[in-house]
């Protein structure tokens, strides 16, 4: 039922305006006086306001600035019995809905608290509209904050690097894989960087004269292609990229690059080639081995047997010696090549590596080179039993240390350390010696290659190559990393579970 407060000192007319508008089906407040009424107000709520303006102690106009104060959107009639127009426009100025002068015909009453009536039910009607609206634009802003939150997340949880570029270079994305394959983090790169610096010069304005070409994938596509960028501390980094053109409008506004790491690829490429290589020559070798161990063991006997006939013959035992210690030498390189193409089954049996590694060590601490050696042993806590053939790994361990103290010549330390990382078990040889150049690692498991100036068989460039093959028929790998001046790590990785 709708609420109405009249204000008026007359009581008589207060009754009978009352009965009027109870009569139209309206719930009606009375009060004489300014203070009353303002309390009703308060506490009722009334959906309008009768107010008389000539009224003891507080006059109407006041009590409308009041309730105007209360609640902006009230609707206030002002009556009054002097049609003064000063007054109505005053009223008028402080928002009241309408002004009617006394005696108040019951048709005019009507009408106008149709009117204001209309005004408050358009007014809670746009209200509600615009509460509406508001649900509609957080529950909008909400869902467009997802879908920013859920593109964020795709572009920063990328396996591949993700970099981009507004029109001229300037770098506005760059994500946690883009940190991890250049170095840079966020703060140095978003807003700081162009695009220039992580490519080779010239780089950056050929990808973006081929990305706005016919040839590539089409207008504003750059399909994969392999490029090198450049890290922040100056190393080149081969990847592969694929580039979009970004559009706003139909107007060119950036670009987007993304970029997959190639050093991996390119890693397990080289150790497929090699292992091919290294299978090629093995047997190629070991065939070449067994037809010269033939006339290499004729050689020798008769060597040894001549040696005997012409035991009292100075000159000539001394060239059969020769002969003898020649031949010896050349059978000790013939067998490390048949060891090199070794393809007997090895005996793998469960043990754990330290004490392989430990009796590897016994045998070389002793020796006249591992003097001035300080020896590091790191081993790791959670390392478990491990199917190896204990011989042939404590010959790999061997060829790796005796190769670490030559590297150091009598001075240095040598770490050795084993670690659990998931399926693998690692075991690295960390040496302090002279180092190699990058230009090496790549050539010194190749057979033959050597860069000492040993006689001895396995001084030959074999013991690295012979190594390798015994690791790979663990299902293994050994990997090595190594500076000038600094040092050379190799590491043994052996997977965990293996079939045996």
């Amino acid at each position: 039922m709708t609420k109405v407060l009249l204000v008026d000192d007359e009581e008589s007319i207060r009754n009978m305006m009352r009965m009027t508008l109870e009569l139209d089906g309206y719930s009606v407040w009375t009060a004489a006086d300014g203070p009353t009424a303002l309390e009703i107000f308060q506490k009722e709520s009334p959906d309008v306001v009768l107010l008389d303006v000539r009224m003891p102690g507080m006059d109407g106009v006041e009590v409308l600035s009041r309730i105007k104060e209360i609640n902006r959107d009230a609707e206030v009639i002002i009556i009054s019995g002097h049609g003064d127009m000063d007054m109505a426009v005053e009223c008028l100025r402080k928002e009241a809905s309408n002004f009617l002068t006394k005696p108040v015909s019951e048709e005019l009453l009507s009408l106008s608290l149709k009117r204001s009536l209309e005004k408050v039910a358009l007014r809670r009607k746009l209200k509600q509209y615009t509460r509406n609206l508001e649900t509609l634009v957080r529950e909008a802003n909400v869902e467009l904050e997802k879908a920013y939150q859920f593109r964020e997340n795709i572009i920063e949880n990328s396996p591949d690097a993700t970099v981009c570029i507004r029109k001229g270079g300037a770098i506005i994305i760059f994500n946690s894989a883009a940190e991890k394959l250049l170095g840079y983090g966020k703060e140095e790169v978003v807003g700081k960087m162009n695009i220039v610096q992580i490519y080779l010069p010239g780089v950056a304005r050929k990808i973006m004269k081929d990305l706005k070409s016919d040839d590539f994938g089409g207008p504003g596509i750059l399909q994969k292609r392999q490029v090198t960028l450049v890290d922040k501390h100056g190393h080149e980094i081969p990847v592969y990229i694929s580039a979009a053109v970004l559009y706003e409008n139909g107007i060119e506004a950036g670009s987007v690059g993304i970029f997959t790491d190639l050093r991996e690829k390119i890693k397990l490429e080289k150790q497929l080639l090699r292992s091919e290589k290294l299978s090629s020559l093995g047997k190629l070798s070991a065939g070449i081995a067994h037809e010269i161990n033939q006339p290499l063991t004729g050689v020798l006997t008769f060597a040894h047997l001549l040696a005997k006939k012409f035991k009292n013959d100075e000159p000539t035992r001394k060239d059969l010696e020769i002969i003898i210690r020649e031949t010896t030498r050349v059978r000790g390189i013939v067998q490390g090549v048949l060891d090199f193409a070794r393809e007997m089954p090895m005996q793998k049996k469960l043990r754990r590596i330290e004490p392989v590694l430990d009796q590897t060590l016994e045998i070389i601490v002793h020796q006249q080179r591992f003097f001035g050696i300080a020896l590091v042993k790191d081993y790791g806590s959670d390392i478990p039993e491990m199917a190896v053939d204990s011989n042939l790994m404590e010959q790999v361990f061997m060829n790796i240390i005796l190769n670490a103290l030559d590297a150091m010549d009598g001075s240095g330390t040598l770490t050795i350390r084993t670690r659990r990382l998931e399926e693998w078990v690692e075991i690295d040889f960390q040496d302090t010696g002279s180092g190699m150049p990058e230009i090496m690692l790549d050539k010194i498991f190749d057979p033959f290659f050597t860069t000492k100036d040993s006689t001895e068989g396995m001084g030959m460039g074999l013991g690295l190559a012979v190594s390798y093959g015994i690791v790979k028929n663990h299902n293994g790998d050994i990997l090595v990393a190594s500076r000038e001046g600094v040092g050379t790590t190799f590491t043994i990785r052996l997977p965990v579970e293996m079939n045996y």
